[in-house]
């Protein structure tokens, strides 16, 4: 009796995972609409995202990862929410506003931070061959891109994070913080 139970909720839980992967993809997809107006708006920013076709293939995948680069979100090739939002083709709520916000902050002094640090390195290895003037050089260089790389992040995050309280504020999504 007890095997005849066991196999009963082998079944089940079979069924309900095969369930699963049957339904899920389509709970999960995008519209192919959506796709095309990600591709358009790639496009138009300068990010070759391959055939305005409403697939989300390969270079469009490269595109999308590159742009969220350049935004200082978190690169991993997939139009989720915040770079749909960044991108002005689905706006996000409040909450993906600061979300973006935080994800703009956290790149861009991560990035910065590693390139201060790489003009350090530069400092220590000129003045220990007795090369001062030139390690000074290699750490302004280190300092100034990655300051320039926080400032970077910095505007993008307060754009976002006030996107985000004004869409709070007005009870509206569509926002637009230019004025």
């Amino acid at each position: 009796m007890g095997d005849y139970k066991d196999m009963r909720k082998i079944l089940g839980m079979s069924a309900l995972g095969l369930g699963l992967l049957v339904v899920s993809p389509a709970i999960y997809a995008q519209s192919s609409d959506e796709i095309q107006q990600a591709q358009q708006a790639l496009k138009d920013k300068g990010f070759d995202p391959g055939p305005i076709d409403g697939v989300d293939g390969q270079k469009t995948k490269l595109a999308t990862k590159q742009f969220q680069k350049s935004q200082n979100l978190s690169a991993d090739g997939r139009l989720g929410p915040q770079t749909l939002d960044v991108l002005g083709v689905k706006r996000g709520t409040p909450k993906t506003s600061m979300k973006v916000a935080g994800s703009n902050l956290k790149n861009s002094y991560t990035t910065g931070g590693k390139n201060i640090g790489q003009g350090g390195k530069e400092l220590g290895k000129e003045v220990k061959d007795g090369h001062v003037v030139e390690g000074a050089k290699d750490f302004g260089k280190g300092v100034g891109s990655g300051a320039a790389k926080i400032g970077v992040g910095t505007g993008h995050a307060a754009k976002n994070a006030a996107k985000g309280v004004k869409a709070a504020v007005t009870g509206s999504s569509k926002t637009d913080t230019s004025k």
